[in-house]
């Protein structure tokens, strides 16, 4: 009788494999509870708070789905579930902290308008995502984690309610610049493909600046860091299009293009 009413450990790990979605799932719910935590915090002008629930989110949407794929449980559900939550964490919340930090004194109509636009572009960039190819060496547009960083990086900077009409244009410029940044075409580096190895030195000097600035001073830190991966998409983009001896890579594609066409033409 005792030994019927015992799981044999084949059928333990039967029954913990069939319930292995739970896992990234737990880590979602996670990623959602500290988007609604930081719209809590930020109701009640615990703006600092509130930076710290979006920074943990980011850490966790970053989570989810190298746990769904270690575990082999990824699924269409966890895809949309994941994207509900990513709407709150990075889309919502960061824009009613916007709101409640620059506008909700002195341009409480301007506010509610530049912040839904934010909400929006976040929601919309999230969707577009969902139905595109997967790629996991770059993205179209600035990745909703990379926006939330952003503009939980300028609210961090002076984590406290303001009362005046002198930020309202900075905190608009740089609201609605993120938005464009997320629905744009340009292309982001993906942060899965960063490597060290065959890194320059000079970049590998810089990234070592910034985690030092990190360390001593965390809030002029991140807006360093989530400023330098926001502009690193339009810059590439310039970059591009400009002719070698301004320091772009046109001319170089093109003298590879040719080379190119002129290996076809002699086979």
């Amino acid at each position: 009788m005792g030994t019927e009413g015992k799981l044999s450990r084949q059928e333990l790990k039967e029954i913990l494999y069939r319930r292995r979605y739970a896992v990234p799932n737990a880590v979602t719910v996670g990623n959602m509870f500290c988007g609604f935590l930081a719209i809590m915090y930020a109701s009640s002008d615990r703006l600092e708070k509130a930076v710290i629930a979006i920074l943990i989110a980011i850490l966790l949407d970053g989570l989810d789905g190298r746990v769904a794929r270690r575990l082999n449980a990824t699924s269409k559900f966890g895809v949309e579930f994941d994207s509900f939550s990513d709407v709150v964490s990075f889309g919502i919340a960061p824009a009613v902290m916007m709101y409640h930090w620059a506008f909700q004194k002195s341009a409480d109509e301007v506010g509610v308008v530049v912040t839904f636009l934010y909400a929006l572009c976040a929601a919309s960039r999230l969707a577009r995502f969902n139905i595109s190819s997967e790629n996991l060496k770059s993205f179209s547009g600035l990745p909703t984690p990379g926006a939330a960083a952003f503009i939980v990086a300028v609210i961090y900077t002076s984590p406290f309610s303001h009362d005046g009409y002198a930020l309202i244009p900075v905190a608009t410029a740089a609201t609605l610049s993120i938005a464009y940044l997320m629905v744009s075409t340009i292309e982001f580096m993906s942060i899965k493909q960063f490597k060290f190895t065959g890194m320059k030195m000079r970049m590998r000097i810089l990234i070592g600046t910034i985690i030092v600035l990190v360390w001593k001073s965390p809030a002029l830190g991140l807006l360093l860091l989530s400023a330098i991966y926001a502009g690193s998409g339009p810059f590439l983009s310039i970059r591009s299009g400009l002719p070698g001896w301004l320091g772009g890579t046109k001319a170089r594609r093109s003298r590879g293009d040719s080379r190119g066409d002129r290996k076809v033409v002699s086979l």
